[in-house]
């Protein structure tokens, strides 16, 4: 299916993390991965990265920001 990909549009990597488009041109796409800016060729983003909807993406941040949080406690537990 053939989809243009545009600035602040939503992915996901393979690893699961959501990522935002920065810019594309026509052989590379940049990206917002954890603060900091990736890029990827068209033909790699295209096999391994999966577009979200708001939703998706919203779901996502929250099961990453409550991982974050539980590390946190365990970390001020064994301190």
């Amino acid at each position: 299916m053939f989809q243009l990909i545009q600035r602040g549009q939503t992915y996901a990597d393979q690893s699961g993390w959501p990522v935002v488009i920065h810019s594309t041109t026509s052989q590379i796409v940049r990206y917002w991965r954890q603060g900091r800016i990736n890029t990827a060729s068209i033909d790699r983003f295209n096999q391994n990265f999966e577009h979200l909807d708001h939703h998706e993406a919203a779901q996502i941040r929250a099961e990453l920001e409550t991982s974050e949080h539980i590390k946190s406690l365990r970390a001020m537990r064994a301190a």
